[in-house]
């Protein structure tokens, strides 16, 4: 179980994603309480049961739209690779927590203040709490399975590698194909222009030298299962550093010390760490 939460958290904030979490939830909340009219809540309600109903999806609403468009965002980049199912659980059981607390002010305002009657406060407090739990239930579940769904693809993404000759030069390189979940994220990538990758977040980026201009790929992968790829396709790539992986015969000049290297591509890029730890292997590399 430990294992499961430490995983990197699959889920994307795109902006399609944002809406239907935002309006499709709250969706799912009214129709389930319209329907079932769970816990006697609306026995001796004040209002109509439906607008009763409307008004707990709206709070969801609000609460989610604040979560994806807001605060989640801001915490997914600011902890990055460190960001795991773990931690995507806990916003998620944060985001439940304060839609409980607005359902209990609404219950007690505008629904029914004699739910609670006879009880103490906070133990009304606590069962709108559970009320809300007990709703959110459902959802969560759902988004534990696509989690898992998504990260079993993730995890063992497809490759297939051809081994090419370059007729001109007399040499032979490599190309993998690293199939995604969608064939627009799928890439294909030949050691006769691929320079180096580097981990961002949940992500890879790709950097390669295509026809004099330098192009920027991004795909949903660890930067471990790529480094894992390349060593079964003998691919010529070198992990420098934890967060970047090279071609090691496109780097045209390096330089630095026994505290590390600096990797120099001969483009308009960032330089290319490597660290202290990989200096003996990385010169072996070069000099092989």
């Amino acid at each position: 179980m430990l294992t499961y939460l430490k995983r990197p958290s699959p889920i994307e904030y795109t902006p399609k994603l944002r809406l239907i979490l935002s309006l499709g939830i709250p969706l799912f909340i009214f129709v389930f309480l319209v329907i079932f009219r769970p816990f006697q809540l609306f026995d001796a309600a004040q209002i109509d049961p439906i607008i009763a109903s409307a008004g707990f999806a709206v709070i969801s609403s609000l609460c989610i739209a604040l979560m994806v468009f807001g605060w989640s965002p801001k915490l997914i980049q600011f902890f990055k690779d460190k960001w795991s199912i773990g931690l995507e659980l806990t916003s998620i059981f944060l985001l439940v927590t304060q839609i409980g607390v607005l359902n209990h002010l609404f219950i007690v305002k505008f629904v029914s203040n004699d739910y609670y009657t006879g009880i103490s406060d906070f133990t009304g407090f606590l069962i709108s709490l559970g009320m809300t739990y007990s709703v959110g239930f459902f959802p969560i579940v759902f988004i534990l399975i696509a989690y898992e769904l998504t990260w079993r693809s993730q995890a063992n993404p497809n490759y297939s590698v051809n081994l090419v000759e370059n007729s001109d030069l007399g040499e032979t390189f490599n190309t993998v194909v690293v199939e995604a979940l969608t064939k627009e994220n799928t890439l294909e990538l030949s050691s006769e222009s691929f320079l180096f990758a580097k981990a961002a977040g949940n992500y890879v980026e790709y950097y390669s030298h295509v026809d004099g201009n330098v192009r920027k790929d991004l795909q949903r992968m660890t930067l471990a299962k790529l480094e894992e790829i390349f060593l079964e396709t003998q691919f010529p790539a070198f992990k420098t550093h934890r967060g970047y992986i090279v071609n090691h015969k496109k780097v045209l000049r390096y330089e630095g010390n026994a505290q590390g290297y600096s990797l120099d591509f001969g483009v308009d890029l960032e330089k290319v760490p490597v660290s202290r730890k990989q200096i003996p292997q990385f010169d072996r590399v070069m000099k092989g």
